[in-house]
């Protein structure tokens, strides 16, 4: 029961939040619950009630079956350094690592067959933000906190920006046409997250998860000045919630038949 009230509050938090952005500031012409929400809600419930708990115990015995002893040299090396100093360091390795682990699901098949399942939005929104598999959420969450391993940090402490992230991301989501100016080259916006999800670009630009730095490091940042308007993949999918989990894992063949 106690469960259940956080997994409602948490999601009328959100919604309290996004929706009156969305109305104000709105990207493309939409109802609040449009085709598919039901999908996408769907998608918000399995994450809250099992996959993020999934997700955490294989990565906790993921990384419980690396042996880190040839760090420990170089851990103690960066303990030593100021904490401001730390928390960069490992922001930045992770918008790295996540860059890069992005570029991947977009290039090689057996990444996208997960990766695109979150590409199948035809309408990008905050709750769209969690229509992801959760073998990609397991993907993309490793690579996110695999710095802060690296480095030696206890997890707990930068749970807050973890925390950040999320919520980030569901902004990024949203459909909301708002640009936020010198701050979008530090932390990102909606505006240049849809041209990610744009349907002719095929993601082949932005894919930062937080800092656009890594895109302009890198040589794919994109914004220009007018906002995407189609959304989604040419692939034929299919479009159900439990359809969208099992498809991936089954081979080819037996679906496309």
């Amino acid at each position: 029961m106690e469960q259940l009230l956080y997994i409602c509050l948490y999601l009328l938090g959100i919604s309290v939040v996004l929706i009156p952005l969305e109305l104000s500031f709105k990207c493309i012409e939409t109802k609040i619950f449009r085709k598919e929400w039901l999908t996408d809600l769907f998608f918000y419930l399995g994450q809250v009630i099992i996959w993020n708990s999934l997700t955490v115990y294989t990565l906790g015995i993921l990384f419980e079956q690396i042996n880190f002893n040839w760090l420990k040299q170089f851990q103690i090396f960066i303990t030593q350094q100021p904490f401001w100093l730390r928390i960069i360091e490992v922001i930045l390795l992770s918008d790295l690592f996540i860059y890069w682990g992005h570029r991947l699901q977009h290039k090689f098949d057996f990444l996208w067959r997960f990766h695109k399942v979150h590409h199948t939005a035809e309408i990008v929104d905050y709750i769209a933000a969690f229509r992801e598999h959760p073998l990609d959420n397991i993907y993309t969450r490793g690579l996110e906190t695999l710095p802060a391993i690296l480095l030696g940090f206890d997890l707990n402490l930068i749970v807050g920006f973890l925390t950040f992230r999320g919520l980030w991301a569901l902004f990024i989501h949203s459909n909301v046409n708002l640009r936020l100016g010198f701050l979008e080259i530090l932390l990102g916006s909606p505006h240049l997250h849809h041209w990610h999800h744009e349907l002719e670009l095929r993601g082949k630009c932005n894919y930062a998860n937080l800092s656009p730095l890594m895109d302009i490091l890198f040589g794919t940042f994109h914004s220009p000045p007018n906002p995407a308007t189609k959304f989604g993949i040419s692939d034929k999918i299919n479009r159900s919630y439990l359809g969208q989990l099992l498809e991936p894992m089954i081979p080819a063949k037996f679906w496309k038949n």
